[in-house]
């Protein structure tokens, strides 16, 4: 058997399935965010799919899960969230991640989940410092693999706007 072995052969098949998983994730992001603003009825659902704007404008951010990797086209929050914003556990090249629930409801529920920290819901105010800044509503900071975005504040307010407009 070769020096690696079963292990090793284990650890080559996750990585291709992880790589594979990206380039669908990628390519799915080009399909969505490739149409411009009339596939999404919202400038914050637009923003949550893609990660751009409805003036076709990418959001920047800065560090996060993908910071110095290969990302095709960027990250968008449902990259990692999910299309339901629900979260979950989900690999990301060789990374597994477990991302919260960022639907409003769960968000604005104070100390019910790890987005509350210690004594603090979720308003425009500590969404922005959440989402921008990288701080829980409590102050604490978030974990290094959230991207820190710069978003304009009308776009966080539209982007708001949607999380509030999913289901409980």
């Amino acid at each position: 058997m070769k020096a690696g072995g079963v292990r090793g052969e284990f650890r080559t098949f996750g990585a291709l399935v992880g790589g594979l998983v990206m380039i669908m994730m990628g390519i799915a992001l080009a399909v969505f965010s490739g149409g411009g603003a009339g596939r999404f009825e919202t400038n914050g659902e637009r923003i949550y799919y893609t990660g751009s704007n409805q003036d076709g404008k990418r959001i920047v951010y800065r560090g996060g899960a993908a910071s110095g990797m290969m990302m095709a086209r960027g990250l968008a929050c449902a990259s990692c969230h999910g299309s339901n914003a629900q979260g979950g556990q989900h690999q990301m090249y060789m990374l597994v991640m477990d991302a919260p629930d960022i639907r409003w409801s769960t968000l604005a529920a104070e100390g019910e989940d790890e987005h509350a920290g210690t004594g603090g819901t979720y308003d425009l105010v500590a969404f922005r410092r959440a989402v921008i800044d990288g701080r829980h509503a409590g102050g604490e900071p978030l974990n290094d693999l959230m991207p820190r975005w710069s978003l304009s504040d009308t776009d966080l307010a539209d982007l708001a706007t949607f999380l509030q407009s999913l289901g409980q």
